[in-house]
């Protein structure tokens, strides 16, 4: 079902039901070697067949069928498989931001929808592989989790999570205060035990500007495998057409010119240093940092990032 595609500006839980679909086309167990390129290392770690017994547990979707105990089998009726040391369980993670700069979009749809259906085929993919999966969603009203679980009512509570994110407008008149990415990891790093895979979904416009996160930062990827998709958008990095626009918040307007070329060389610049700073500092941490524009296809990428064998 590749016609499933982020549109719009509302998140619709049952629109993003239907990312199950595409979550069929990946594998989020099989890492690609770019992926690790973007993380300044030769290879991210995988799960693979080790030799020491562990324990034996059900049968989930996507477990080595080389591995299922037919003793335990036959005896209980039910599918069970072995878990082998390097077999442990890598719970799915996800971390939406769905603040207010991200209630923005010039092409097919807002960034905070398009973060939403990455989660979502990220999610169900997780389900599908055998894994416990959970999240966070950053909102302007503030931050709720879901504590990961091997349930298809874990993943659709996180996606009416998703849905039930308030406006700017509606965040605005409940004068919340404003959501910290420290405070969002700190939360993150207590939801995920060590060995959990994070997928943090956000335009990343704040991550710099904050002195307390390389702290969290630090003690998350030392004990997690981390994976950051940056959401864009087209005018994030060049200014509309040549003219006069008018851009306002809600309550202020101003006036801006475009077709000074100045202005626009400037803009752009400030844009790629911007995005060039995100990308090296995490890669001081050996974290990637995937790109995703609201003018491209996100179902076709992440089966660039989580090729199926």
């Amino acid at each position: 079902m590749t016609d499933f595609l982020p549109k719009g500006h509302q998140v619709l839980a049952e629109r993003l039901i239907e990312g199950r679909h595409v979550a069929r086309m990946i594998n989020i167990n099989a890492q690609s070697k770019a992926l690790a390129l973007l993380a300044g290392r030769r290879r991210i770690r995988q799960r693979g067949r080790g030799v020491d017994f562990e324990e034996v547990r059900l049968y989930a979707p996507g477990d080595d069928i080389r591995t299922i105990d037919w003793r335990v089998t036959a005896r209980s009726g039910d599918p069970h498989t072995k878990l082998f040391q390097e077999d442990r369980e890598q719970p799915i993670v996800l971390m939406v931001d769905l603040r207010s700069p991200m209630w923005f979009g010039s092409k097919n749809c807002f960034k905070s929808v398009l973060a939403s259906h990455v989660a979502s085929v990220l999610a169900w993919a997780g389900l599908e592989a055998g894994e416990r999966v959970g999240g966070i969603a950053m909102t302007d009203a503030g931050i709720f989790e879901i504590k990961p679980q091997r349930s298809k009512r874990s993943v659709l509570r996180l996606l009416r999570q998703m849905e039930s994110a308030p406006s700017p407008d509606a965040a605005a008149n409940r004068q919340n205060p404003a959501i910290s990415w420290s405070t969002a990891l700190n939360q993150l790093k207590n939801l995920s035990r060590p060995g959990a895979r994070l997928m943090l979904i956000s335009d990343f416009s704040d991550f710099l500007s904050e002195p307390n996160v390389e702290k969290t930062l630090r003690d998350i990827v030392g004990h997690r495998q981390v994976v950051c998709f940056k959401v864009t958008d087209p005018l994030d990095a060049t200014l509309p057409p040549a003219g006069r626009y008018a851009i306002s918040d809600g309550s202020r307007q101003i006036k801006m010119d475009t077709s000074q070329q100045a202005i626009r060389q400037r803009y752009q610049v400030d844009f790629e240093r911007s995005q060039q700073d995100v990308i090296d500092y995490l890669r001081r941490y050996q974290v990637p940092l995937v790109t995703v524009d609201t003018d491209e296809n996100p179902n076709e990428l992440l089966q660039q990032v989580f090729p199926k064998r």
